[in-house]
């Protein structure tokens, strides 16, 4: 038996009709993500100046991002 064929007789097993709603809607998840992108040069560029800024601690946590982004907010 496939994996394809086993994982159908599982699905067949579940009566809960909330598990088998969740179970589909990862399933169309995955399968519309299944589809390849392209990225820009600069696209990629960015992706790498963020880790390399991480790696060399160059960021502020979420939490001082979130204070900073208040403090903003009351002087607009």
């Amino acid at each position: 038996m496939n994996i394809k064929q086993e994982l159908i007789n599982k699905i067949n097993l579940i009566d809960d009709p909330d598990l088998l709603k969740e179970i589909d809607r990862w399933i169309s998840s995955m399968i519309n993500v299944s589809v390849s992108e392209e990225f820009s040069k600069d696209e990629i560029a960015a992706v790498h100046e963020g880790y390399r800024q991480y790696k060399t601690g160059e960021f502020v946590t979420q939490h001082d991002a979130n204070k900073l982004f208040n403090k903003w907010l009351k002087e607009k």
